[in-house]
């Protein structure tokens, strides 16, 4: 029978010891950032040590301000896009700046990069992602509309299953992004429908939740 884990093996150990992994990214990140060939890539490094931070809740939740959380997002995918190598996307944006999200913010932070970074690894060209939100009867409505290749029609019906992926290459697909999606909606009350576009290609993604 194996060992129980080791009692001192916490979650917060586990931050202490993901922090030190950080700081040495961020020390790097310093150097580069001396020499202005590698300052943008050093930009990225630090942009993705806070990402990795406020996912662990190393640093203070905010509140969870939709158009803030889409900014966030938005550049956490064009950094993926710019190191990847990957084509560029455009992100057109109809947001009230007022909106609020249920929850935290690292949360659906996860939410909106999952499905941007979902729509980017299927893109084979410079693409578009349009995200608008209404409000309306108590309910919050956010859609997120792609011009990609679309989802396959066998794939649809079970888009959100943890073992099912959009993507073709093996080495990239893990099948938990859209799964993760659709937790944390669920975790707030929430719904996530995905369907493709009537007429164009894409994908949309249509999120629900209650107002706040």
């Amino acid at each position: 029978m194996p060992d129980s884990v080791d009692s001192d093996l916490t979650y917060d150990d586990l931050i202490h010891d993901l922090n030190n992994v950080f700081e040495t990214i961020t020390e790097a990140a310093e150097l580069l950032r001396r020499d202005k060939r590698w300052s943008p890539l050093a930009a990225t490094l630090a942009r993705s040590v806070n990402r990795g931070k406020r996912l662990l809740g190393a640093i203070p939740d905010r509140t969870p301000n939709l158009s803030a959380i889409i900014g966030d997002s938005i550049q956490s995918i064009t950094d993926y896009c710019v190191a990847a190598r990957k084509p560029r996307l455009k992100f057109v944006r109809q947001i009230n700046d007022e909106i609020r999200l249920p929850g935290s913010s690292k949360d659906w932070e996860r939410v909106f990069e999952n499905l941007f970074l979902n729509a980017a690894q299927v893109m084979r060209k410079p693409g578009r992602i349009d995200i608008c939100a209404q409000q309306a009867d108590g309910t919050l409505t956010i859609t997120v509309a792609d011009n990609g290749p679309g989802i396959r029609a066998d794939i649809l019906p079970r888009l959100f299953r943890a073992d099912v992926s959009t993507k073709n290459n093996s080495k990239t697909r893990s099948g938990l992004g859209l799964h993760i999606v659709d937790s944390i909606v669920k975790k707030h009350a929430g719904r996530v429908h995905a369907a493709n576009r009537e007429g164009v290609p894409g994908a949309v993604f249509t999120l629900s939740v209650p107002s706040v």
